[in-house]
């Protein structure tokens, strides 16, 4: 079996476990090592959980992508010639997104000796240290006009995600198509900028078939600059109309549920 490590990539002879009341299932005894595999029936492939930890972490921080991360593993199996070092690219893609679900559900008390399942806003962070009626302010906070909340609503064009050329294999682990209603209903005319040099409204209408996203836009708390939960949306074609009124409204009742 491969293993994946933080010191490289190894070949390990592997015997199962078959001892009577055991746990015969393959994956489940890699688990319990603490090896993540990359499949279920027939496990060939396997990544320590301190590997994957240290992928999230330079992920987000160092914003390392995924083949550079990867390299870097190639590296430490072998200096001399890291190209014979067996390539797990889609293994760590795949693994990757699966320890990234698992541990969001960890962190919301998903998966402590519990069946229950996650619905609605419970992978949703919403700032601490706003003011949240029933939690961190007085009953009476509708007289005091200092308690309020205030939030920016921005987008960036430049994290752009190509279309997958084989939609099937996109297996959804979070549902995230709330949005998706309101745009097919919207109606959007082309708007076109009576000044020469500013081309951000020209570019909206420009065919970008190769990218299903073409950017991102949120709603964010202005004070502590964190999302507000079910604010997010990607971009189809630049700063459109539809988006940001969809956001707004999404804050607005969740204000309101307050």
């Amino acid at each position: 079996m491969l293993v994946d490590t933080e010191a490289g990539v190894f070949l390990h002879n592997i015997v199962w476990c078959g001892c009577p009341g055991s746990q015969h299932r393959q994956h489940l005894q890699l688990l319990k090592a603490r090896l993540f595999p990359a499949s279920i029936t027939q496990p060939w492939t396997a990544f320590t959980f301190e590997v994957l930890d240290h992928f999230l972490i330079d992920v987000l921080e160092c914003k390392t992508s995924a083949s550079s991360f990867f390299e870097k593993i190639w590296w430490m199996t072998n200096h001399s010639f890291p190209d014979t070092v067996p390539n797990q690219y889609q293994e760590l893609m795949r693994v990757s997104r699966l320890w990234r679900d698992l541990m969001s559900q960890k962190c919301f008390g998903f998966g402590h000796d519990t069946q229950e399942k996650p619905g609605k806003d419970d992978l949703a962070w919403f700032c601490p240290s706003c003011p949240q009626p029933g939690i961190n302010i007085p009953d009476n906070w509708q007289d005091n006009w200092l308690i309020s909340q205030r939030y920016v609503v921005d987008g960036n064009f430049t994290t752009q995600h190509m279309t997958m050329k084989m939609l099937q294999l996109d297996i959804s682990l979070s549902d995230g198509l709330g949005i998706s209603g309101h745009l097919s209903l919207a109606v959007e005319s082309k708007e076109h900028s009576s000044c020469s040099n500013h081309q951000v409204i020209n570019t909206t209408n420009i065919n970008r078939s190769n990218l299903c996203a073409t950017g991102v836009g949120a709603t964010a708390c202005a004070w502590h600059r964190c999302f507000v939960p079910h604010s997010i949306v990607d971009f189809q074609k630049g700063e459109r109309s539809v988006h940001p009124p969809k956001r707004m409204l999404s804050k607005l009742i969740r204000c309101l549920d307050t």
